[in-house]
């Protein structure tokens, strides 16, 4: 990685406050581009170092002679812009408050429309969507997502279990249209294709920025700081960061990412290690590509909350940033000199830890840092219901004793993503328990780092293992005595199954302390009840003989994941609820 050694293409000053996240670059003669900034409460600021806009309700500001203001009543939440009116190529100002939207035409001070949003406005973007190729304006609010053409009128519209919080619209099936991706705070990034969603992806936080890389690849930021790349529905890789991501762009060969804290990187697309890095003098407010220069070619434009604007070139992997600069080495020749000195780093600590368990042996008595061969770790998860949590006992097949135990997992602790055991010198056991509680039904793996060695060690080997935890993990199967209590909650749904399909679904989703399994070839149903231990509710699977299904509980959103679960397990598109 290379430290600020990169310089600025462009640098200017709007000298205006801006807030974060709500930052655009138009071209609203259809030839120049104006960066267009939300200033505060009720301002927004476009500058137009092309010329002033002529006229209209933007007044120039006394702070900046190429920048002028535009007052709206309302607080503005997001903006956008694109060449919405199908005989211009203007783009038209979109200006979102908490429950309007006003497309304004800034060249002829003129409004396409006024339209009142009754979910609220979170997001705003323009593209195509689906089987037309007209442009629309796509309103995210707290519960849906819309679609508008250039005149105000409702295209499209659908319900989104989550707040919406990032959209992006591209061929995500690659069948010729568009498909939008929707960003929640519920964790899930969702794929909307004909009023249809066809994926969902699991995430461990509030989805903050979604980015186009490819036609096949996106690429993702949380709030809880974590950034990656999906590829065709598959995650390719991702890191976390104790900064939020406030933007995200493929620049170049790389990804660009704009931090809340003012730091700009540039990481590999294919692994996420960083290639370049500087530091801006305050925090990120959006970070932009596009050819601010009209040289035919687009900058990363880069803004922070104080006003100002930094231009980088797009980052190129083996020529850098200027042609001045040395030439870096080859991907394969970094990675291959990366390896060897890890490999080498690892073979003299190990040399050392020979060196003091020779030295420490004594014949009569056991080494002081040695341990037997055959040691292994051991990891097993059990449900404990007084305290409505999952258990995760981590120990050694002999004497050797789990010093401490490093259990990581994303989405499960409240105070980070790390839980630490270490006992007291007291309490040293082969045995030792981490409390699991995951607030959501998603899969988990958990990582569990563990030293391990005898309680007189000065050293420590270190084991790693990995945990997987299903999706249902904590709803536990209920005894045999438990009374089944009657409920109208329900929902039901019929499907074309065999009933070993289903146990197979239910072992690999739910924590089971021994899998189902079908008793004779004959079985055609099957009836489990399970037992939440998060507030003690019971879950009632029916799966009759003609195919009718019926799960019972008083957590519709319980129901939800089950039936999209199961739906996708066994691969149906279509199903009546």
């Amino acid at each position: 990685m290379q430290m600020s050694m990169v310089q600025p293409v462009f640098k200017l000053e709007l000298n205006h406050k801006v807030s974060p996240g709500i930052v655009i670059i138009a071209k609203y003669d259809g030839t120049h581009p104006c960066l267009t900034a939300s200033a505060g409460y009720d301002k927004i600021i476009i500058h137009h170092p092309y010329g002033g806009i002529s006229s209209g309700r933007a007044q120039r500001s006394q702070a900046h002679g190429e920048v002028s203001e535009l007052n709206v009543s309302q607080a503005v939440v997001a903006l956008a812009a694109g060449p919405l009116r199908p005989d211009c190529t203007r783009d038209m100002l979109l200006i979102g408050s908490p429950t309007q939207i006003l497309a304004y035409d800034v060249h002829d001070n003129s409004d396409l429309f006024f339209k009142e949003a009754q979910d609220g406005v979170n997001v705003l973007i323009t593209g195509s969507f689906g089987k037309s190729n007209d442009m629309l304006v796509i309103v995210g609010g707290n519960s849906s997502v819309h679609g508008l053409s250039w005149e105000g009128n409702e295209v499209f519209w659908n319900v989104v279990s989550g707040r919406v919080t990032s959209m992006i619209t591209f061929d995500f099936d690659k069948d010729g249209e568009n498909e939008l991706v929707i960003g929640c705070d519920d964790f899930y990034i969702r794929v909307l294709k004909n009023n249809q969603f066809i994926m969902e992806l699991a995430e461990t936080g509030s989805v903050s920025c979604l980015s186009l890389i490819t036609e096949v690849r996106f690429a993702y930021g949380l709030v809880n700081g974590t950034i990656g790349i999906y590829e065709e529905g598959l995650r390719l890789w991702r890191v976390k960061s104790k900064q939020k991501a406030i933007a995200l762009q493929w620049s170049g060969e790389s990804l660009a990412c704009a931090w809340a804290n003012g730091r700009l990187d540039w990481r590999d697309g294919a692994s996420g290690r960083v290639l370049r890095r500087v530091q801006m003098r305050a925090g990120s407010a959006a970070m932009l590509l596009a050819d601010y220069r009209s040289l035919g070619a687009p900058d990363l434009v880069c803004v922070s909350d104080r006003g100002e604007v930094l231009g980088y070139p797009p980052y190129h992997e083996n020529v850098g940033f200027n042609a001045t600069t040395k030439k870096v080495p080859s991907e394969e020749d970094r990675l291959a000199i990366t390896e060897l000195l890890n490999r080498k780093q690892a073979l003299m600590v190990e040399m050392q830890h020979y060196e003091a368990n020779a030295a420490s042996e004594d014949m009569d008595d056991r080494p002081v840092t040695g341990m037997p061969t055959n040691t292994r770790l051991q990891v097993a998860v059990t449900s404990n219901d007084d305290e409505g949590c999952l258990d995760l006992a981590i120990s050694t097949n002999n004497e050797t004793i789990v010093r401490t135990a490093l259990v990581l997992a994303e989405g499960i602790f409240e105070s980070g993503e790390t839980l630490a055991r270490h006992p007291t010198i007291n309490n040293l056991r082969s045995l030792v328990y981490a409390p699991l509680k995951p607030p959501r039904d998603v899969p988990i793996d958990i990582h569990i780092k563990a030293l391990v060695g005898y309680a007189e060690s000065e050293q420590f080997h270190i084991f790693e293992l990995t945990k997987h935890l299903p999706r249902f993990a904590m709803y536990r199967t209920a005894p045999s005595t438990l009374s089944k209590t009657k409920s109208d909650n329900f929902v039901t749904f019929r499907i074309t199954e065999r009933i070993q399909r289903i146990c197979i679904w239910i072992n690999q989703n739910f924590l089971l302390d021994e899998e189902v399994e079908i008793e004779n070839e004959d079985m055609k149903e099957l009836n489990m009840t399970f037992l939440s231990l998060r507030d003690k509710s019971q879950l009632n699977m029916n799966f009759a003989a003609n195919g009718q299904v019926k799960f019972t509980t008083p957590d519709i959103g319980l129901a939800g994941d089950l039936i999209q679960s199961l739906a996708i397990y066994l691969n149906v598109g279509d199903l009546q609820v």
